[in-house]
């Protein structure tokens, strides 16, 4: 056999040992994403009131929203997302506070598709199955759109809408004029208050400050004039369904 055999297969070996590598490397999604979360116990429990002047909330260090499809900072003050967490013994508890000049909702039903206007989200999976987690939006009039969801890539929207949770609790201000689209708005403030038991699933009986819980927070924002915005706590550059890249609650 001639050294141009030879270099010829060894070529060949070489490529097809990169190629796997590659394949490999696009098939090990990571399970959850380097982002955490500190959730500080609330000795007193804050007011659903979508106010942040609990003095929990003083307490507690926000995250910021980054750019969905890009993963950038949000540079403009104005256009500026903020999330805190905390908790009881008995009660998940988040606060979004959204800097935001167009404040608006036209949505006035539970379980109305409200990602098509201005809205919060956060996801949250209690368990090791990746394609179920439990889904919550809240629009600037304080309209909830909850839902379980068991295939992120085919999402039976009817069906998951059924859902709901018995105890979740929200409360929403606005720092503005709610739907007076000519004038000048500064911001909206949602409270969430969810039971821990409302987290329970089949694999997850028993949800707790022991449980490792996995989540991502989401705004969509819609201003008049401006192309539309999606921001992410941990980007997933296109749909905000992609239980890969969750980050994970610490509780305090």
């Amino acid at each position: 056999m001639g050294p141009k055999i030879i270099q010829k297969q060894m070529r060949l070996k070489n490529l097809l040992i990169l190629g796997t590598l590659i394949l490999l490397m696009q098939c090990a999604e990571k399970t959850t994403s380097d982002y955490t979360i500190e959730a500080i116990f609330a000795s007193e429990s804050p007011v659903i009131d979508g106010k942040d002047d609990d003095s929990i909330w003083q307490q507690v260090t926000p995250i910021a929203l980054k750019e969905n499809h890009s993963g950038n900072e949000v540079r403009e003050s104005g256009l500026q997302t903020h999330v805190k967490a905390c908790y009881d013994d008995n009660t998940l508890y988040f606060l979004f506070v959204c800097n935001d000049p167009d404040i608006w909702a036209a949505f006035t039903q539970r379980d109305e598709y409200l990602w098509q206007e201005e809205v919060v989200e956060v996801f949250i999976d209690v368990d090791d199955v990746r394609e179920t987690y439990v889904e919550i939006e809240v629009s600037p009039a304080n309209i909830i759109f909850d839902s379980y969801i068991v295939d992120p890539e085919n999402i039976n929207l009817p069906a998951t809408a059924r859902f709901n949770l018995p105890g979740l609790r929200t409360g929403v201000t606005v720092q503005g004029t709610l739907n007076q689209r000519e004038d000048l708005d500064k911001s909206w403030t949602v409270e969430m208050a969810i039971p821990f038991e409302d987290l329970a699933n089949l694999t997850t009986e028993k949800v707790g400050p022991d449980t490792e819980i996995k989540l991502n927070f989401y705004r969509l924002d819609k201003n008049q004039g401006k192309e539309p915005s999606s921001y992410a706590w941990s980007p997933t550059g296109k749909s905000f369904h992609k239980p890969s890249v969750f980050g994970k609650l610490v509780f305090r």
